[in-house]
This record gives structure tokens, sequence and C-alpha cells, in this order.
């Protein structure tokens, strides 16, 4: 559980990372689109032949999708998943000021704020999952195909409307904006299926793959998942910090 959860989180990073520098970074460095050395040539492959691949979007899905499902799962662990719950909202809306203050800051709008992302996905799902879970497995499995089936039909045909705060349950047409955008359908969909499974897979609270999880190259990728939520709220600004002082360095040079 841990190494699947650390493997996700660190392939959301890593994309994380190809879009800062892609999109976010290559604008400022190379604003006319015309540059040379490694740097450019790298970034611009991102842009052109990362980012449209589909084998890139396959694989994001899936990790993804492994993420939620997982943290769904382990919610079976936990003594008080509403105080986790809070606990992540809390962290996930301290998330939407700090991104909000740096985007006045940069005198940007909606370059880098996130108002709806996968922390207030995940916490807003814990939350409800306190209070579906009394239904019983076979009901939350059911509810959860159906979020799933309405939220995948809405991410191909956006719901029709310009009340922003629907753009947190399905994707819309309001104009809803999110530097990282995970609506709650069809999301809290896998999560619950996941949570409804959990009870059932670790019955016994225990790990049920002992010996994979005994090899030294694992554990790294181990602590990341046991500490996914640290990992992937420092990420952001260790890489704007990094790619900051590059680009200082590009300018210096130039």
């Amino acid at each position: 559980m841990d190494f699947i959860r650390g493997f996700c989180i660190l392939l959301v990073i890593m994309d994380h990372t190809f879009f800062d520098l892609a999109f976010l970074f290559f604008r400022q460095w190379f604003p006319d689109g015309q540059g040379s050395g490694l740097l450019f040539w790298f970034s611009d492959l991102l842009r052109t032949g990362y980012f449209p691949w589909i084998v890139r979007d396959v694989i994001w899905g899936l990790a993804v999708f492994s993420f939620v499902f997982v943290s769904g799962i382990s919610c079976s662990f936990s003594h008080s998943n509403l105080k986790r719950g809070l606990r992540l909202a809390a962290v996930a809306i301290a998330l939407t000021l700090i991104t909000l203050t740096v985007d006045r800051l940069m005198g940007k709008q909606d370059s880098y704020t996130i108002r709806f992302g996968i922390l207030h996905m995940l916490s807003a799902s814990i939350l409800l999952y306190c209070g579906v879970r009394r239904f019983g497995p076979i009901p939350m499995i059911a509810l959860g195909i159906l979020a799933v089936a309405v939220g995948l039909f809405y991410s191909q045909q956006p719901l029709e409307t310009s009340f922003q705060p629907l753009a947190i349950l399905v994707h819309s047409t309001s104009g809803f904006r999110s530097a990282d955008y995970f609506p709650l359908l069809p999301w809290f969909g896998y999560f619950l299926i996941g949570g409804a499974l959990g009870p059932k897979l670790y019955s016994k609270r225990s790990t049920r793959f002992p010996a994979i999880g005994s090899h030294p190259w694992m554990r790294p990728i181990q602590f990341a998942g046991r500490h996914s939520l640290i990992v992937y709220v420092i990420h952001q600004p260790i890489v704007y910090g990094t790619l900051s002082v590059i680009g200082l360095i590009i300018t210096v040079n130039s």
C-alpha cells in the first residue's frame, strides 16, 4: 500500500515538474518561443511531445486512479477518518490561500491558484466517506460506480451552467479555474469503491505482500507513500524555487 501510494505520488510530482517546465517557466525563459541549449530543447520536447502523447495521458490516469483508490482503502487503517479529513481540509484551504497569494504577488490571474485540487477532493471524499460507510460495502460500491459514471459523462460533455460552485462536483461550462483540478465526480467514486473494499482486503490490517516490502530499493518509495501529504505539499515550493533559480541564472547569462 505504501509502495503503491509512494510510486503514484512520485509520478504525479514528476508530471507537475514537467508541466512547470513545459508551460509556466518555458514562457518566462523563452517568451518568443525561440532558444537553444539543452534546457530549451527539453522544455520544448515536453510541451510539444510529452503532453500531447496519449501514453502520458494513460499513465497519468492510472497513477492518479491508483492513488485515489488506495487512499480509499487506507480509510480502513485510520482511527478517526473525521479528524483526518478535517486536517486535510485545513491543509487544502491553506494551499488555496498560498497559491492565491502567489498569483497576486506575481500579478497573475488564475495561473497558480488551486481552488479545488487533489487535496480538496481527498479531504471532501474522506468526510463524505464518514457519512456513507454505515450503509455497508454493497451500497457504497453501487454509489461509487454511479459517481464514476456521472463524472465520466460530464468530463466528456460538461454541465451547461454558469454557477461556478457546481464545478466542484463535475466538469462544467461555468468558467471555474483551478491550477490543479479534481472534481468530486468521478474521483469520489474511485475513492468510495476503495473504501468499501478496504475492510475486506485488509481485515487483519497487515500487508498482503510481506516479501515484496523487504527490498531496500523500495524503502524510499514506501517512505514517500507513508508521508504522501507532506511530500505532495512541499514538492511544489521546492520545484518552483529550483526552477526560479535556474531562471535567474539564464537571465544573468543572457
